[in-house]
C-alpha cells in the first residue's frame, strides 16, 4: 500500500496543534495515526520532498521528522526506495480479538456478581412464553422438525415490519435472521472486508466487533472521540484519507453510551457514500434510549451511503433466544442467509417463532419495562458508588446498559484482577480501545442487573478491590 502526500495531508490538518519543533510535532502525529490502524505496517510514506511541498514546510523539517521515526522505529528505509512503516507500527502490544471477547464472556463458574458481561435477565414475556410456551404461541409448540435454517417466515416478516416501523424501507428478501446481533456483525464483516483496506470503528467500542475483523483478514483503525462520543469533523476527514470498505458504528457507543445528533450521522453517511464505504449501524442497544430520545436507524435517514443494519433481541427481551437480524440488499442477504445455515443450521424454530409473537405483539411493553428497571438500576449504582466514597468518574449515558469509569491514578487493569479475585469480575477498558495503550485507567461498569445486586457488586468491589 502507497500513502501519498495528499492522503496523508488530508488527516493531518490539526497537527501543528502540539508542542515542541515541528519536525517533532508532525513526526508525533504521523505516529498517532499508526498507533489508530488509519496508517498500516509496511505502508510506503510520501518522499519528502513531496510532502514538504503538499504540508507547506521545509524539506529540512520532514527530513527530521523522518529521521526520528527511523530512530524509533517506526519507519524502515532503504538506499533509493521510499520509507515505509516499520516495525513499531505492528501493534504488537495490543489485545488479540480473542483476549477482548472473552473478557466480556461469564465463564462456566458464575461468580457472585458477574459485571464483565452486558447481558440483561430475561424480560417478564419471556419467562411467560418459557413456562406456558403452547397457550403463549396458541398452538403446539413441537412441530414440524424443529429448524428453520434460513428463517422462520413469521418471524422474517415480524423484522421486516419492525424496521419499516422505524423508518427503513425493509422488505423481506433483504432480512436475514441470525443466532443473536454478534453473528449478525461477524457475517456482514465478514462478507464486506477484506484485506486490502482497514475496517473504521470508534475509537473505543465494542469488544466482539475485533474478531470479527480478524476472520476478514482485515485490521481496525480509529476514527477519533471526545468525552461527548464520535468526533465527526475528525471522521469524516480520516474516511476519506484512508477509503475504508466498512465503517462499524453503534448507535449507542457501547461502552460510553454517548449517541450522534441527527445532523452529525448525515454528515457521517454522506461522507460514508463519498468514499465508497459501507456503514453497518450496530443497533444492538440502539432502542435503549435512557435519555427518552429514540434515535433513528441510519438506513432510514435518506441519505446516498450503503448500509446494513444490526438488531436483536437479546438486549429488550432475553439473549437466551440467540435472535438477531441484518438488513442489507437483497442480492448480499440471500448470499449471508444460505452462508447462516450452513454455520449451525440456525436457531432453534420454537424461540424463532416465539420471537416472531413477542417483537408483533410485546416489544413496546417489553422495552418500557427494560427502560424502567435499567434506569431503576443506574440509580441504585451511582447511589452506591457515593455511598461507598468512591472517587470513580463518569458521564451520564443517553443510552445503552454500561457506564465507562475512569480511576483516577489506578490502573484498570490491576483493578480487574483485584476485582475478580473479589467474585466481581469487570472489563478493563484496553479491551474496548482500538488504540493500545488506551483505557489504562478505565473500566465498563454494566448495570443490567437488579438494584439489589448491583449495590452488592459495587460494595464488594469497594472493599476487596478498589
Amino acid at each position: 500500500m502507497r500513502t501519498t502526500a495528499d492522503q496523508l495531508s488530508g488527516v493531518l490538518d490539526h497537527w501543528r496543534s502540539g508542542t515542541g519543533p515541528l519536525y517533532q510535532q508532525l513526526a508525533d502525529a504521523i505516529v498517532a495515526l499508526a498507533e489508530a490502524g488509519s496508517l498500516e505496517h509496511g505502508a510506503r510514506m510520501p518522499s519528502e520532498r513531496a510532502l514538504a511541498t503538499r504540508l507547506h514546510l521545509s524539506r529540512n523539517t520532514v527530513t527530521a521528522a523522518y529521521q526520528r521515526l527511523r530512530d524509533q522505529g517506526w519507519l524502515d528505509a532503504s538506499p533509493g526506495s521510499a520509507p515505509r512503516l516499520g516495525t513499531r507500527s505492528r501493534g504488537v502490544s495490543a489485545l488479540t480479538a480473542q483476549d477482548r471477547f472473552s473478557r466480556i464472556l461469564v465463564g462456566q463458574q458464575e461468580p457472585l456478581v458477574a459485571l464483565n458481561t452486558a447481558s440483561p435477565p430475561p424480560a417478564p414475556v419471556v419467562a411467560e412464553a418459557l413456562a406456558r410456551p403452547e397457550a403463549f404461541l396458541g398452538g403446539l409448540a413441537a412441530i414440524g422438525n424443529g429448524y428453520a435454517a434460513l428463517g422462520d417466515r413469521d418471524l422474517t416478516l415480524a423484522i421486516t415490519d419492525h424496521l419499516r416501523a422505524s423508518g427503513v424501507p425493509a422488505r423481506p428478501d433483504e432480512v436475514v435472521v441470525t443466532a443473536g446481533a454478534q453473528q449478525a456483525l461477524w457475517l456482514a464483516l465478514t462478507a464486506l472486508a477484506g484485506p486490502s483496506t482497514p475496517v473504521a470503528l470508534e475509537g473505543v467500542t465494542y469488544p466482539g466487533v475485533f474478531d470479527a475483523i480478524a476472520a476478514a483478514g482485515s485490521r481496525p483503525f480509529a476514527l477519533p472521540m471526545t468525552e461527548r462520543g464520535l468526533d465527526v469533523d475528525g471522521a469524516v476527514k480520516m474516511l476519506r484519507a484512508a477509503l475504508p470498505d466498512v465503517a462499524y458504528v453503534t448507535t449507542f457507543n457501547n461502552p460510553t453510551g454517548t449517541a450522534l445528533a441527527e445532523e452529525q450521522t448525515v454528515r457521517l453517511l454522506e461522507a460514508a457514500a463519498a468514499s465508497e464505504t459501507t456503514v453497518i449501524d450496530d443497533r444492538t442497544i440502539g432502542e435503549l434510549a435512557l435519555d427518552g430520545r429514540r434515535r433513528r436507524p441510519f438506513a432510514s435517514l435518506g441519505t446516498r451511503a450503503s448500509v446494513v443494519t444490526i438488531g436483536g433481541m437479546s438486549k429488550v427481551f432475553w439473549g437466551g433466544l440467540r435472535i438477531g437480524w441484518l438488513h442489507t440488499n437483497a442480492t448480499l442477504a440471500a448470499q449471508l442467509r444460505h452462508r447462516r445455515a450452513a454455520m449451525d443450521l440456525g436457531s432453534p424454530a420454537l424461540f424463532q417463532r416465539m420471537g416472531a409473537v413477542m417483537l408483533r405483539e410485546h416489544f413496546d411493553a417489553a422495552l418500557a419495562w427494560r427502560l424502567d428497571s435499567l434506569r431503576e438500576s443506574l440509580a441504585a449504582t451511582e447511589a452506591a458508588i457515593g455511598e461507598a466514597g468512591l472517587d470513580w468518574e463518569h458521564v451520564r449515558p443517553a443510552g445503552g446498559p454500561s457506564l465507562w469509569v475512569r480511576m483516577p491514578g489506578v490502573s484498570a487493569e490491576r483493578f480487574a484482577e483485584r476485582a475478580e479475585r473479589a467474585g466481581v469480575p469487570v472489563v478493563a477498558g484496553a479491551a474496548f480501545c482500538v488504540v493500545p495503550g488506551q483505557g489504562s485507567d478505565r473500566f465498563r461498569l454494566p448495570f443490567y442487573l437488579p438494584p439489589e445486586q448491583m449495590r452488592l457488586g459495587i460494595k464488594t468491589l469497594a472493599e476487596r478491590a478498589a
